[in-house]
């Protein structure tokens, strides 16, 4: 079954993670790009200078994906997730093959959401790429201000 040019199952997904109708209008990225260029550096360098999630959470408190951290379906971005458990140590998920983007993923933060369906799930993610809910990088107006470094 498909709707449109791409099949039920594919745009039901899409909808529910939240992300965009690809448009064939859409200009490529250009890889070498400024702006794309700064985003990057920028988002690596913010993972690689955060502190320990043990020292940045605790339990109960209110968190979301950082801008341009997401590398899960849930909790949609800008989703409130509440903070159940911080490791020390991350859990090291050794279950994916080497081609998976989840390959050696550390898990230290476990979060609690509601799903589109109403469930409460728990789920382990990389703190590195959590904030809390009032924390500017929770929002990609903050990009520009920590945008270009040299």
């Amino acid at each position: 079954m498909t709707q449109g040019k791409e099949p039920w199952l594919a745009g039901l997904g899409r909808w529910l993670t939240g992300r965009k109708n690809p448009s064939d209008e859409q200009a490529a990225v250009d890889p070498g790009d400024r702006a794309i260029t700064a985003a990057t550096r920028s988002l690596a360098l913010d993972m690689l200078n955060e502190a320990s999630s043990h020292e940045r959470f605790a339990p109960k408190e209110v968190v979301v994906w950082k801008w341009g951290m997401k590398n899960k379906a849930v909790p949609l971005a800008g989703q409130t997730a509440l903070v159940m458990k911080v490791r020390e140590e991350a859990l090291i998920d050794d279950s994916q093959q080497p081609s998976s983007t989840y390959y050696l993923e550390p898990l230290d933060v476990l979060i609690g959401i509601y799903t589109h369906e109403g469930i409460f799930r728990e789920l382990w993610v990389d703190g590195r790429r959590l904030c809390h809910r009032s924390d500017r990088r929770a929002k990609a107006s903050s990009l520009g201000s920590t945008g270009e470094a040299s």
